[in-house]
Protein backbone atom coordinates (compact mmCIF):
# COMPACT_ATOMS: atom_id res chain seq x y z
CA UNK A 1 0.00 0.00 0.00
CA UNK A 2 1.09 3.34 -0.64
CA UNK A 3 1.75 6.01 1.88
CA UNK A 4 1.84 9.33 0.90
CA UNK A 5 3.41 11.34 3.62
CA UNK A 6 3.94 15.01 4.53
CA UNK A 7 5.92 15.76 1.24
CA UNK A 8 6.78 19.86 1.90
CA UNK A 9 7.85 21.87 -1.36
CA UNK A 10 11.35 23.73 -1.64
CA UNK A 11 12.20 26.43 -4.21
CA UNK A 12 13.89 23.56 -5.67
CA UNK A 13 12.87 24.25 -9.67
CA UNK A 14 15.46 27.16 -10.26
CA UNK A 15 18.16 24.87 -9.62
CA UNK A 16 18.99 22.00 -12.56
CA UNK A 17 21.71 19.99 -10.36
CA UNK A 18 18.19 18.42 -8.73
CA UNK A 19 17.07 16.84 -11.90
CA UNK A 20 17.61 13.78 -13.80
CA UNK A 21 19.68 14.91 -17.15
CA UNK A 22 17.76 15.59 -19.43
CA UNK A 23 14.20 16.37 -17.96
CA UNK A 24 14.42 19.83 -17.42
CA UNK A 25 14.54 21.68 -20.45
CA UNK A 26 15.29 25.67 -21.49
CA UNK A 27 11.48 26.18 -21.41
CA UNK A 28 10.78 24.86 -18.42
CA UNK A 29 13.91 27.09 -16.92
CA UNK A 30 12.20 30.33 -18.63
CA UNK A 31 9.01 29.27 -17.26
CA UNK A 32 10.44 28.97 -13.66
CA UNK A 33 12.21 32.71 -13.75
CA UNK A 34 8.46 33.94 -15.36
CA UNK A 35 7.06 32.10 -12.23
CA UNK A 36 9.91 33.77 -9.75
CA UNK A 37 9.32 37.53 -11.55
CA UNK A 38 5.27 37.28 -10.83
CA UNK A 39 5.86 36.45 -7.66
CA UNK A 40 7.92 39.10 -6.61
CA UNK A 41 5.91 41.78 -8.53
CA UNK A 42 3.05 40.46 -6.47
CA UNK A 43 4.90 41.00 -3.20
CA UNK A 44 5.50 44.78 -4.14
CA UNK A 45 9.03 44.40 -6.07
CA UNK A 46 7.65 46.62 -9.03
CA UNK A 47 10.49 49.31 -9.91
CA UNK A 48 12.64 48.51 -12.45
CA UNK A 49 16.78 48.64 -11.49
CA UNK A 50 18.30 49.82 -7.86
CA UNK A 51 16.99 52.70 -6.45
CA UNK A 52 19.77 55.97 -6.54
CA UNK A 53 20.93 57.42 -3.38
CA UNK A 54 18.28 59.40 -1.63
CA UNK A 55 15.33 58.24 -3.86
CA UNK A 56 11.81 57.50 -2.85
CA UNK A 57 9.98 54.97 -4.13
CA UNK A 58 6.49 54.48 -3.45
CA UNK A 59 4.25 51.32 -3.84
CA UNK A 60 0.51 51.22 -4.63
CA UNK A 61 0.02 47.05 -4.89
CA UNK A 62 -3.29 47.05 -6.79
CA UNK A 63 -2.06 44.45 -8.81
CA UNK A 64 -2.51 42.33 -5.41
CA UNK A 65 -5.51 43.78 -4.72
CA UNK A 66 -6.93 43.03 -7.90
CA UNK A 67 -5.52 39.58 -8.16
CA UNK A 68 -6.93 39.03 -4.61
CA UNK A 69 -10.39 40.50 -5.49
CA UNK A 70 -10.80 38.73 -8.60
CA UNK A 71 -10.40 35.44 -6.76
CA UNK A 72 -13.18 36.41 -3.94
CA UNK A 73 -15.53 36.84 -6.64
CA UNK A 74 -14.64 33.30 -7.92
CA UNK A 75 -14.70 31.53 -5.00
CA UNK A 76 -17.26 33.47 -2.55
CA UNK A 77 -17.99 30.24 -1.08
CA UNK A 78 -17.80 26.63 -1.14
CA UNK A 79 -18.28 24.62 -4.23
CA UNK A 80 -20.46 21.48 -3.89
CA UNK A 81 -20.75 19.23 -6.45
CA UNK A 82 -23.27 16.82 -7.96
CA UNK A 83 -22.51 13.43 -8.96
CA UNK A 84 -23.64 12.09 -12.59
CA UNK A 85 -25.39 8.92 -13.20
CA UNK A 86 -27.82 6.99 -15.33
CA UNK A 87 -31.34 8.44 -15.59
CA UNK A 88 -33.71 5.73 -14.11
CA UNK A 89 -30.96 3.52 -12.28
CA UNK A 90 -32.29 3.95 -8.60
CA UNK A 91 -28.73 1.81 -7.39
CA UNK A 92 -26.65 4.07 -9.09
CA UNK A 93 -28.26 7.15 -7.77
CA UNK A 94 -27.78 6.16 -4.88
CA UNK A 95 -24.49 5.54 -5.20
CA UNK A 96 -24.33 8.93 -6.09
CA UNK A 97 -25.63 10.17 -2.88
CA UNK A 98 -23.17 8.16 -1.39
CA UNK A 99 -20.11 10.19 -3.69
CA UNK A 100 -21.94 13.14 -2.96
CA UNK A 101 -21.83 13.26 0.53
CA UNK A 102 -17.81 11.86 0.81
CA UNK A 103 -16.59 14.24 -1.52
CA UNK A 104 -18.46 16.83 0.75
CA UNK A 105 -17.46 15.58 4.20
CA UNK A 106 -13.66 15.80 2.76
CA UNK A 107 -14.06 19.28 1.42
CA UNK A 108 -15.06 19.81 5.24
CA UNK A 109 -11.75 18.03 6.40
CA UNK A 110 -9.40 18.96 4.51
CA UNK A 111 -10.52 22.53 4.42
CA UNK A 112 -10.52 22.25 0.19
CA UNK A 113 -12.15 25.49 -0.07
CA UNK A 114 -9.48 27.44 1.43
CA UNK A 115 -6.99 25.32 -0.30
CA UNK A 116 -9.00 26.10 -3.69
CA UNK A 117 -8.96 29.82 -3.12
CA UNK A 118 -5.28 29.98 -2.32
CA UNK A 119 -4.44 27.62 -5.77
CA UNK A 120 -6.88 30.17 -7.40
CA UNK A 121 -4.60 33.47 -6.26
CA UNK A 122 -1.68 31.33 -7.19
CA UNK A 123 -3.13 30.64 -10.96
CA UNK A 124 -3.07 34.56 -11.39
CA UNK A 125 -0.04 34.92 -10.29
CA UNK A 126 1.99 32.77 -11.45
CA UNK A 127 -0.26 31.33 -14.15
CA UNK A 128 -0.49 27.81 -13.19
CA UNK A 129 -1.43 25.94 -9.94
CA UNK A 130 -1.29 22.42 -8.95
CA UNK A 131 -2.71 19.92 -6.51
CA UNK A 132 -1.42 15.99 -5.52
CA UNK A 133 -4.25 13.65 -4.90
CA UNK A 134 -2.63 10.72 -3.07
CA UNK A 135 -3.88 7.62 -0.25
CA UNK A 136 -3.18 8.54 3.34
CA UNK A 137 -2.68 5.80 4.59
CA UNK A 138 -2.74 6.60 8.51
CA UNK A 139 -6.12 8.49 8.31
CA UNK A 140 -7.44 6.33 5.30
CA UNK A 141 -8.84 9.00 3.83
CA UNK A 142 -7.46 11.04 0.40
CA UNK A 143 -5.06 13.56 1.02
CA UNK A 144 -5.21 16.53 -1.12
CA UNK A 145 -2.07 18.98 -1.00
CA UNK A 146 -1.01 22.10 -3.33
CA UNK A 147 2.51 21.87 -5.57
CA UNK A 148 4.54 24.38 -6.51
CA UNK A 149 3.79 24.33 -10.24
CA UNK A 150 7.75 25.68 -10.49
CA UNK A 151 8.97 21.73 -9.03
CA UNK A 152 7.07 20.06 -11.79
CA UNK A 153 7.88 19.39 -15.14
CA UNK A 154 5.17 17.83 -17.62
CA UNK A 155 5.12 15.95 -20.70
CA UNK A 156 1.78 15.18 -23.15
CA UNK A 157 0.62 14.24 -26.29
CA UNK A 158 2.08 15.63 -29.12
CA UNK A 159 -1.32 16.21 -30.73
CA UNK A 160 -3.43 17.07 -27.06
CA UNK A 161 -1.86 19.11 -25.18
CA UNK A 162 -4.26 18.72 -22.22
CA UNK A 163 -3.21 14.85 -22.30
CA UNK A 164 -0.02 14.35 -19.53
CA UNK A 165 1.90 11.38 -20.42
CA UNK A 166 4.66 11.93 -17.84
CA UNK A 167 4.77 14.43 -14.73
CA UNK A 168 8.07 14.67 -12.98
CA UNK A 169 7.95 16.31 -9.08
CA UNK A 170 11.30 17.62 -7.61
CA UNK A 171 11.18 18.68 -3.94
CA UNK A 172 13.52 18.36 -0.59
CA UNK A 173 13.75 16.36 2.19
CA UNK A 174 15.72 15.91 5.52
CA UNK A 175 17.09 12.72 6.43
CA UNK A 176 13.77 12.49 9.23
CA UNK A 177 11.36 13.50 6.44
CA UNK A 178 13.17 10.75 3.96
CA UNK A 179 12.77 8.22 6.71
CA UNK A 180 9.02 8.59 7.67
CA UNK A 181 8.73 8.38 3.66
CA UNK A 182 10.68 4.95 2.86
CA UNK A 183 11.17 3.32 6.02
CA UNK A 184 12.73 0.58 4.40
CA UNK A 185 15.32 2.81 2.37
CA UNK A 186 18.86 2.57 4.60
CA UNK A 187 19.92 6.29 5.68
CA UNK A 188 23.71 5.40 6.12
CA UNK A 189 25.90 8.20 4.67
CA UNK A 190 22.81 10.64 4.87
CA UNK A 191 23.52 13.76 7.39
CA UNK A 192 20.68 15.34 9.63
CA UNK A 193 21.22 19.05 8.82
CA UNK A 194 20.90 18.65 4.93
CA UNK A 195 17.27 18.94 2.73
CA UNK A 196 18.38 16.16 0.01
CA UNK A 197 16.88 16.53 -3.96
CA UNK A 198 13.78 13.93 -4.28
CA UNK A 199 12.59 13.21 -7.37
CA UNK A 200 9.37 11.62 -8.15
CA UNK A 201 8.83 10.84 -12.03
CA UNK A 202 5.04 9.46 -12.87
CA UNK A 203 3.33 8.19 -15.90
CA UNK A 204 0.07 6.15 -16.10
CA UNK A 205 2.01 2.84 -15.79
CA UNK A 206 5.59 3.63 -13.33
CA UNK A 207 6.27 5.40 -10.51
CA UNK A 208 9.98 6.05 -10.37
CA UNK A 209 11.29 7.27 -7.32
CA UNK A 210 15.13 9.03 -6.43
CA UNK A 211 16.64 10.06 -3.72
CA UNK A 212 19.79 12.36 -3.70
CA UNK A 213 19.77 10.58 -7.23
CA UNK A 214 20.08 7.48 -6.41
CA UNK A 215 16.69 4.83 -7.50
CA UNK A 216 14.87 4.06 -4.36
CA UNK A 217 11.82 2.89 -6.11
CA UNK A 218 10.62 1.81 -9.80
CA UNK A 219 7.24 0.21 -8.95
CA UNK A 220 4.56 -0.29 -11.26
CA UNK A 221 1.98 2.89 -10.45
CA UNK A 222 -0.58 2.12 -7.87
CA UNK A 223 -3.39 4.23 -8.96
CA UNK A 224 -3.21 3.48 -12.66
CA UNK A 225 -3.20 6.88 -13.05
CA UNK A 226 -1.06 10.40 -12.51
CA UNK A 227 -1.98 12.04 -9.55
CA UNK A 228 -1.48 15.56 -10.27
CA UNK A 229 -3.64 17.84 -11.25
CA UNK A 230 -2.75 21.16 -12.59
CA UNK A 231 -4.60 24.76 -13.09
CA UNK A 232 -3.43 26.72 -16.31
CA UNK A 233 -4.84 29.45 -15.99
CA UNK A 234 -5.94 31.34 -19.36
CA UNK A 235 -3.65 28.70 -21.71
CA UNK A 236 -3.67 29.29 -25.47
CA UNK A 237 -5.37 25.99 -27.00
CA UNK A 238 -1.78 24.70 -28.38
CA UNK A 239 -0.15 25.17 -25.11
CA UNK A 240 -0.48 23.53 -21.84
CA UNK A 241 1.06 25.62 -19.51
CA UNK A 242 -1.14 29.38 -18.66
CA UNK A 243 -0.74 32.64 -18.32
CA UNK A 244 -0.12 35.15 -15.24
CA UNK A 245 -3.11 37.92 -15.26
CA UNK A 246 -0.59 39.81 -14.37
CA UNK A 247 1.50 40.31 -17.84
CA UNK A 248 -0.79 43.01 -18.59
CA UNK A 249 -0.68 44.82 -15.47
CA UNK A 250 3.03 45.58 -14.90
CA UNK A 251 3.22 48.53 -17.74
CA UNK A 252 0.56 50.52 -15.42
CA UNK A 253 1.39 49.49 -12.38
CA UNK A 254 5.02 50.71 -13.30
CA UNK A 255 3.57 53.96 -14.44
CA UNK A 256 1.25 54.46 -11.28
CA UNK A 257 4.27 54.06 -8.66
CA UNK A 258 6.21 56.51 -10.80
CA UNK A 259 3.34 59.23 -10.98
CA UNK A 260 2.05 59.08 -7.55
CA UNK A 261 5.50 59.57 -6.57
CA UNK A 262 6.39 62.32 -8.58
CA UNK A 263 2.93 64.16 -7.07
CA UNK A 264 4.16 63.10 -3.57
CA UNK A 265 7.37 64.86 -3.96
CA UNK A 266 5.71 67.69 -4.88
CA UNK A 267 3.14 67.52 -2.09
CA UNK A 268 5.96 67.45 0.16
CA UNK A 269 8.16 70.22 -1.03
CA UNK A 270 4.84 72.69 -1.23
CA UNK A 271 4.54 71.76 2.37
CA UNK A 272 8.35 72.86 2.70
CA UNK A 273 8.74 75.78 0.41
CA UNK A 274 11.78 76.35 -1.55
CA UNK A 275 13.39 79.99 -0.86
CA UNK A 276 14.72 81.84 -4.01
CA UNK A 277 16.86 84.44 -3.34
CA UNK A 278 18.32 86.83 -6.49
CA UNK A 279 21.02 88.78 -6.77
CA UNK A 280 22.40 87.91 -3.37
CA UNK A 281 25.56 86.31 -2.47
CA UNK A 282 25.06 83.70 0.28
CA UNK A 283 22.86 82.87 2.36
CA UNK A 284 23.95 83.28 6.19
CA UNK A 285 21.38 83.83 8.58
CA UNK A 286 18.43 83.35 6.37
CA UNK A 287 15.65 80.97 7.43
CA UNK A 288 12.43 80.04 6.41
CA UNK A 289 10.34 80.17 9.64
CA UNK A 290 7.05 81.81 11.31
CA UNK A 291 7.97 85.51 11.94
CA UNK A 292 11.06 85.31 10.03
CA UNK A 293 13.02 88.78 9.06
CA UNK A 294 15.50 88.95 5.82
CA UNK A 295 17.69 92.10 5.41
CA UNK A 296 18.37 91.73 1.71
CA UNK A 297 21.06 93.95 0.00
CA UNK A 298 19.47 96.96 -3.00
CA UNK A 299 18.46 95.42 -5.77
CA UNK A 300 18.01 91.73 -4.21
CA UNK A 301 14.19 89.59 -4.57
CA UNK A 302 13.26 86.65 -2.99
CA UNK A 303 9.91 84.89 -2.71
CA UNK A 304 8.83 81.02 -2.32
CA UNK A 305 8.71 78.43 -4.63
CA UNK A 306 5.24 77.54 -5.53
CA UNK A 307 5.12 73.98 -7.46
CA UNK A 308 1.23 74.04 -7.02
CA UNK A 309 0.59 77.17 -9.37
CA UNK A 310 -0.84 76.94 -12.33
CA UNK A 311 -2.20 74.01 -11.77
CA UNK A 312 0.61 71.77 -12.40
CA UNK A 313 -0.59 69.04 -9.76
CA UNK A 314 -3.97 69.00 -11.27
CA UNK A 315 -2.36 67.36 -14.89
CA UNK A 316 -0.52 64.92 -12.62
CA UNK A 317 -4.27 64.15 -10.56
CA UNK A 318 -5.78 63.80 -14.45
CA UNK A 319 -2.74 61.54 -15.52
CA UNK A 320 -3.46 59.24 -12.47
CA UNK A 321 -6.92 59.08 -12.98
CA UNK A 322 -6.29 57.91 -16.41
CA UNK A 323 -4.01 55.43 -15.00
CA UNK A 324 -6.53 54.09 -12.93
CA UNK A 325 -9.51 53.66 -15.82
CA UNK A 326 -6.53 51.92 -17.83
CA UNK A 327 -5.61 49.70 -14.60
CA UNK A 328 -9.73 48.71 -14.34
CA UNK A 329 -10.12 47.78 -17.84
CA UNK A 330 -7.28 45.58 -18.19
CA UNK A 331 -8.35 43.52 -15.10
CA UNK A 332 -11.78 43.96 -16.25
CA UNK A 333 -12.41 44.54 -12.32
CA UNK A 334 -14.41 47.53 -12.86
CA UNK A 335 -14.86 50.37 -9.40
CA UNK A 336 -17.91 48.92 -9.02
CA UNK A 337 -16.60 45.56 -7.53
CA UNK A 338 -14.76 47.29 -4.62
CA UNK A 339 -18.24 48.65 -3.57
CA UNK A 340 -17.96 52.37 -5.08
CA UNK A 341 -19.95 52.94 -8.03
CA UNK A 342 -19.30 56.83 -7.53
CA UNK A 343 -23.23 57.38 -8.33
CA UNK A 344 -26.63 55.95 -7.40
CA UNK A 345 -27.76 53.06 -9.97
CA UNK A 346 -30.85 50.66 -10.27
CA UNK A 347 -29.94 46.74 -9.38
CA UNK A 348 -30.15 46.38 -13.50
CA UNK A 349 -27.50 49.40 -14.07
CA UNK A 350 -25.10 47.77 -11.51
CA UNK A 351 -25.16 44.52 -13.11
CA UNK A 352 -24.32 45.97 -16.57
CA UNK A 353 -21.31 47.95 -14.93
CA UNK A 354 -19.88 44.94 -13.06
CA UNK A 355 -20.44 42.54 -16.45
CA UNK A 356 -16.99 42.62 -17.51
CA UNK A 357 -15.56 40.78 -13.94
CA UNK A 358 -18.62 38.53 -14.40
CA UNK A 359 -17.75 37.25 -17.90
CA UNK A 360 -14.03 36.94 -16.25
CA UNK A 361 -15.24 34.71 -13.64
CA UNK A 362 -17.10 33.14 -15.88
CA UNK A 363 -13.77 32.41 -17.89
CA UNK A 364 -11.97 31.00 -14.59
CA UNK A 365 -14.66 28.60 -13.33
CA UNK A 366 -14.46 26.89 -16.53
CA UNK A 367 -10.96 26.39 -16.16
CA UNK A 368 -11.62 25.63 -12.54
CA UNK A 369 -14.37 22.89 -13.38
CA UNK A 370 -11.89 20.97 -15.32
CA UNK A 371 -9.50 20.47 -12.69
CA UNK A 372 -12.77 19.78 -10.26
CA UNK A 373 -13.70 16.84 -12.86
CA UNK A 374 -10.01 15.31 -12.52
CA UNK A 375 -9.87 15.96 -9.00
CA UNK A 376 -12.94 14.55 -7.69
CA UNK A 377 -12.64 11.23 -10.41
CA UNK A 378 -9.18 10.79 -8.63
CA UNK A 379 -10.42 11.17 -5.24
CA UNK A 380 -13.52 9.09 -5.54
CA UNK A 381 -11.01 6.54 -7.29
CA UNK A 382 -9.04 6.25 -4.35
CA UNK A 383 -12.25 6.20 -1.96
CA UNK A 384 -13.45 3.30 -3.31
CA UNK A 385 -10.71 1.12 -4.46
CA UNK A 386 -8.87 1.85 -1.22
CA UNK A 387 -11.23 3.01 1.16
CA UNK A 388 -13.71 -0.01 0.70
CA UNK A 389 -16.69 2.50 -0.23
CA UNK A 390 -19.42 1.08 -2.58
CA UNK A 391 -19.61 4.14 -5.03
CA UNK A 392 -20.57 1.66 -7.49
CA UNK A 393 -18.20 3.31 -10.25
CA UNK A 394 -19.22 6.86 -9.78
CA UNK A 395 -16.57 9.36 -10.74
CA UNK A 396 -17.97 12.18 -12.79
CA UNK A 397 -19.33 15.26 -11.08
CA UNK A 398 -20.76 18.80 -11.82
CA UNK A 399 -19.39 21.58 -9.94
CA UNK A 400 -22.28 24.11 -8.82
CA UNK A 401 -21.34 27.25 -7.64
CA UNK A 402 -22.41 30.23 -5.46
CA UNK A 403 -24.01 33.21 -7.44
CA UNK A 404 -21.00 35.83 -8.28
CA UNK A 405 -22.93 38.39 -6.80
CA UNK A 406 -25.46 39.13 -4.04
CA UNK A 407 -28.69 38.08 -4.69
CA UNK A 408 -32.13 38.30 -3.31
CA UNK A 409 -33.13 34.85 -1.46
CA UNK A 410 -36.49 35.01 -1.66
CA UNK A 411 -36.55 36.41 -5.28
CA UNK A 412 -34.44 32.93 -5.93
CA UNK A 413 -37.33 30.75 -4.23
CA UNK A 414 -39.57 32.40 -6.17
CA UNK A 415 -37.76 32.21 -9.11
CA UNK A 416 -37.28 28.00 -8.63
CA UNK A 417 -41.13 27.60 -7.27
CA UNK A 418 -42.32 29.03 -10.82
CA UNK A 419 -40.06 27.06 -12.86
CA UNK A 420 -40.62 23.91 -10.58
CA UNK A 421 -45.08 24.43 -11.40
CA UNK A 422 -44.32 24.96 -15.14
CA UNK A 423 -42.74 21.63 -15.66
CA UNK A 424 -39.36 23.54 -16.46
CA UNK A 425 -37.37 22.74 -13.65
CA UNK A 426 -37.45 19.48 -11.24
CA UNK A 427 -37.73 19.86 -7.69
CA UNK A 428 -34.08 17.82 -7.79
CA UNK A 429 -32.71 20.70 -9.74
CA UNK A 430 -34.57 23.55 -7.86
CA UNK A 431 -32.50 22.22 -4.59
CA UNK A 432 -29.39 22.63 -6.48
CA UNK A 433 -29.55 25.69 -7.55
CA UNK A 434 -30.19 27.09 -4.28
CA UNK A 435 -27.28 25.51 -2.98
CA UNK A 436 -28.65 21.80 -0.99
CA UNK A 437 -26.07 19.62 -0.61
CA UNK A 438 -28.13 16.64 -0.64
CA UNK A 439 -31.26 17.16 -3.28
CA UNK A 440 -31.57 13.19 -3.07
CA UNK A 441 -31.72 12.88 1.01
CA UNK A 442 -33.70 16.37 0.84
CA UNK A 443 -36.08 14.95 -1.58
CA UNK A 444 -36.49 12.11 0.82
CA UNK A 445 -37.27 13.64 4.04
CA UNK A 446 -40.23 16.34 2.55
CA UNK A 447 -41.81 12.72 1.28
CA UNK A 448 -41.52 11.57 4.77
CA UNK A 449 -43.16 14.74 5.96
CA UNK A 450 -45.76 14.85 3.34
CA UNK A 451 -46.91 11.34 4.53
CA UNK A 452 -46.95 12.10 8.01
CA UNK A 453 -48.93 14.67 7.38
CA UNK A 454 -51.62 12.69 5.57
CA UNK A 455 -51.45 10.15 7.99
CA UNK A 456 -52.44 13.09 10.22
CA UNK A 457 -54.99 14.41 8.13
CA UNK A 458 -57.00 10.85 7.91
CA UNK A 459 -56.84 10.20 11.63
Amino acid sequence: MLVAGPWPTFPTGTDPSWWPPGVRTADDDARVAAYAAALAFYRGEQWPGVPRRGETRLVFNYARALIRKTASYVFPGPVSFTAVTPEGNATAREAGNRAERRLAALATRLDLPRLDLALAIDAAVLGDAATKVTWDQRHAQPRVAAVDPGSLVARWAPDDPRQVEEVTHAYGLTRAQIGRLFPALPLTGLATDRVYPVVEQWTAERWTVLVAGQTVQDLPNPYGWIPYVIAANNPRPFSFWGESDLTDLTGVCHELNQRMTVLSRILELSGAPIAVLENVHGSEGIAVGPGAKWELPEGAKAYLLDLLQGGGSQIHLDYVEQLFRVLHDLSETPRTAFGDSGRDLSGAALEVEIQPLVQKVARTRRMWEGVFVKRNAMVLDLCERLGGEDLQGVRETVAVWPPVLPSDRDAAVRNAVSLVESGIQSRRGAIVALGGADPDSELAHIRTETDLDRRAAHS
